[in-house]
């Protein structure tokens, strides 16, 4: 049986004489192809491994990434003049390159205007051992696709990672805080953690955002953050209850949260402090986060639109946001639905 001549490809008659194929490049572990060379899986399993580990261009044999390539807008969004990454901090951007790095590495030289649902999923099968990182990957895509139409005006179709749904199961790990807690709060004798909690409750913002807030973010109505995980700019209108806390209870300091000592308050210090107190009132597993959550359901259950949720909460994606529009969807049906079952136990 003849040998296969194609570039990084051993083949050889295994124990019972059948032809065995394997792509391998360099110190590479060897990857098995299927048995019949020619056929369509062969050919496709074939060209992938050409796509993933086959040769790059030699340094200074081009100025970067063909245009429209995902390499390409990959460059494109990390450029210092993109807000959107230059005000990233410093962190953050350390997690977004590993994330970037590995797009481009692997899919780096892939036409966007070919790039499908089917191949967004395939990419988040491959990261499965791993699913935040997985999950995190498909946002980034989704995340480059919005950059790409909205920034670049690049003609793209629908959002390939839109409806590419998690496989971390338990990646909402901060449950929605209970009606009862939030009265505890809102009543709560510490100053500090009722201020915290009335922030944290009516902004929607991140505990990070929060202990951020300046006095003069605030002008009576409305409170303006750049958020420090993504750089996103919000604008949000103080919720009533937010600015009758704020009225009755007053801002002294440069910042509308402060220490006693009227500095800043550490976004982990103030973590814990709320953490101790939602065990000391005996609602443990509760954290800050959780209160972004009851945000984000209370704003679905207000009736608000995708959009709505989004442009207060900063979701960069609509992924997040939609969840929340469907929990509510469903209570609203489910309302409706036993009120049409009591009715017709009635007739």
């Amino acid at each position: 049986m003849a040998r296969v001549k194609l570039k990084y490809v051993n083949s050889f008659p295994d124990r019972t004489g059948k032809m065995r194929h394997y792509f391998r490049r360099g110190k590479m572990k060897a990857i098995a192809l299927p048995p019949v060379v020619g056929s369509k899986i062969f050919n496709e399993h074939y060209a992938e491994c050409l796509e993933l580990y086959g040769p790059k261009a030699a340094p200074g044999t081009r100025s970067g990434p063909e245009e429209g390539t995902l390499g390409y807008l990959i460059r494109q969004y990390r450029k210092k003049d993109n807000a959107a990454w230059a005000n990233l901090t410093d962190g953050s951007k350390e997690v977004y390159n590993r994330e970037l790095d590995w797009l481009d590495e692997h899919y780096g030289r892939g036409d966007l205007q070919s790039l499908t649902e089917t191949h967004v999923r395939k990419i988040r099968e491959r990261l499965k051992d791993r699913p935040s990182v997985a999950d995190h990957t498909v946002d980034k895509i989704g995340m480059l696709w919005s950059f790409a139409k909205e920034t670049l005006a690049m003609h793209l179709g629908p959002n390939p990672a839109k409806e590419v749904k998690s496989i971390h199961l338990t990646r909402v790990s901060h449950p929605a805080w209970p009606e009862k807690l939030c009265e505890l709060f809102e009543a709560h004798e510490d100053p500090i953690l009722q201020r915290a909690y009335f922030l944290l409750r009516y902004s929607g913002q991140r505990r990070s955002d929060v202990v951020k807030m300046e006095r003069t973010h605030f002008d009576g109505s409305a409170i303006e953050v750049v958020q420090q995980k993504t750089g996103t700019y919000v604008w949000i209108p103080a919720h009533k209850n937010l600015r009758d806390h704020l009225s009755t209870t007053g801002i002294t300091g440069d910042y509308l949260l402060t220490s006693v000592r009227g500095h800043a308050y550490a976004a982990k210090t103030l973590t814990n402090r709320i953490c101790q107190a939602c065990n000391d009132l005996g609602f443990p597993g509760h954290s800050p986060h959780g209160l972004r959550h009851l945000a984000g359901a209370s704003l679905a259950e207000a009736g608000c639109s995708l959009h709505e949720i989004m442009s207060i909460l900063g979701h960069l994606s609509e992924k997040e946001a939609a969840e929340y529009v469907r929990q509510a969807q469903r209570k609203r049906m489910a309302k409706s639905g036993i009120g049409k079952w009591e009715a017709a136990s009635d007739l």
